[in-house]
């Protein structure tokens, strides 16, 4: 019997030693509970699942501020400021935003579900979606996009930390992550594949909001649009294009039971299809059918061609564009 556990302690202890240090480590913030997610000032680190960080973040923060309007969407809705959208809500109106990274229809329903489960009023909802967004019925599997276990009933709770405990376990990872903690500086290679991020923001907890202060402030000094980041915005754009449609069934079975949730809450929403840089125009179809369930006058396609995505400077990258964008639109809207 001996000779038969000894080569499997041999190969299990290197594993547990692993495990050990995951646990204690908790690189990605899934085990334990903070009371913010991240430092004050962000310039850098191992990159966390946007909406696990909105998520336990809401349930610490929601009992003392009952929030009751809530901005939600992919990572594009994380430019569009609070206080700047306050500026078009009833007084006194506290403000959330509930983001994901490539959020999913499924992942929208789930948050507005959850929000009501808590007992908090869905007063005023702002949707920043986009053909991605419209496409995408259930989340990504991989550990920065993953379902929060909060949202299903737990019913994931195993491939929740699965997906984690493999990313931190890759190879690739965990040099990065040693590198990283050892010598804190950010090396091309790590951010490949978002095994680390060089993301720059101020967080502010209340509100689950990223403020992109030290980015602007590197555009308004002339160090940020370098040779390389001017790369990404070369042969992106498609003026003359329209995406194919993207709503089937389950799709638009997702967005009625989305809309129903409105419904029931009386909810004042509005729904923002962004202005991308790609200038490719959000197929008819799916525009016929977001109005037809949301309403016509709720439903706002900035997608395609427009006076923002003639200049790349108003954009970070060409897949997110700055908050001064954001702004504009949300002023058109309302």
């Amino acid at each position: 019997m001996w000779r038969f556990l000894r080569p499997l302690m041999w190969f299990g202890c290197p594993f547990a030693a692993l495990l050990l240090a995951y646990v204690m480590a908790d690189p990605f913030k899934v085990i334990g509970n903070y009371e913010s997610y991240y430092p004050e000032q962000v310039a850098g680190g191992v990159s966390l699942n946007p909406a696990l960080v909105a998520t336990r973040n809401y349930l610490r923060q929601h009992q003392s501020g009952r929030y009751d309007s809530f901005i939600l969407g992919n990572s594009r809705s994380i430019y569009y400021p609070i206080a700047a959208w306050r500026q078009h809500l009833p007084e006194g109106s506290r403000c959330y935003h509930y983001d994901a990274a490539n959020e999913s229809l499924l992942g929208i329903w789930q948050k507005l579900r959850f929000i009501a489960h808590e007992g908090d009023t869905l007063r005023n909802v702002l949707m920043v979606v986009d053909a991605g967004l419209l496409e995408k019925v259930d989340c990504d599997h991989w550990h920065l996009c993953e379902t929060p276990p909060e949202l299903t009933g737990y019913s994931n709770l195993v491939a929740f930390h699965w997906y984690n405990l493999k990313t931190f376990l890759t190879p690739t990872f965990l040099v990065a992550y040693v590198d990283y903690s050892l010598f804190h500086r950010l090396r091309p290679y790590m951010l490949r594949k978002s095994l680390l991020t060089d993301d720059m923001f101020v967080y502010d907890a209340k509100g689950n909001e990223c403020n992109f202060v030290p980015l602007e402030q590197q555009i308004a000094d002339g160090t940020y649009y370098d040779e390389g980041r001017l790369r990404v915005f070369e042969g992106v754009q498609f003026p003359d294009s329209v995406s194919p449609p993207v709503i089937g069934k389950p799709q638009r079975e997702l967005l009625d039971s989305i809309s129903s949730i409105f419904a029931r809450q009386g909810t004042s929403v509005q729904i923002i299809i962004s202005p991308l840089y790609n200038q490719i125009r959000l197929n008819p179809n799916d525009l016929r059918c977001l109005k037809q369930l949301f309403g016509s006058d709720h439903v706002n396609d900035f997608s395609g061609p427009n006076l923002w995505n003639t200049d790349l400077h108003n954009y970070y990258e060409a897949s997110h564009y700055r908050p001064h964008v954001a702004v504009a639109v949300m002023d058109s809207v309302y």
